[in-house]
């Protein structure tokens, strides 16, 4: 997995400050202002969360992924399985990789994962700069 200092200074974001807590709330809330189907998908809430948890050396479950989210723990699951396919997630610090169980194990994004969502992070940033 990523290397202390990877974790401190990320590819793509070493002079940036994020609240990805921040984010995820506005995320959450953003049905009051518009139909919530228009924000049917959670995959990318659930990157931000690993993301922000990979930054800080901080393990997080897929109990505790659907609770930060209020989402149905079986509905997390279906988005982690999808997202563990796809490669972008894995076990935290690949300890548990032979016999890795989404639903119980602590999660992290792969390292594709973790630069992908850098480098999209610092692009969104810009935008707003």
């Amino acid at each position: 997995m990523l290397s202390k200092i990877e974790r401190i200074l990320p590819a793509n974001c070493n002079t940036m400050k994020i609240n990805i807590d921040g984010l995820i709330s506005a995320r959450k809330n953003r049905n009051k202002f518009f139909n919530n189907q228009y924000f049917s998908n959670k995959s990318w809430d659930i990157i931000l969360i690993l993301y922000s948890h990979e930054i800080n050396d901080l393990p997080i479950n897929a109990k505790d992924i659907s609770s930060k989210l209020d989402m149905n723990f079986r509905s997390a699951l279906r988005y982690l399985n999808m997202l563990y396919a796809d490669d972008i997630i894995c076990a935290y610090d690949r300890l548990a990789e032979d016999s890795f169980d989404v639903a119980r194990d602590p999660l992290s994004l792969t390292r594709t994962g973790f630069e992908n969502t850098g480098t999209i992070i610092q692009q969104t940033r810009s935008l707003f700069a």
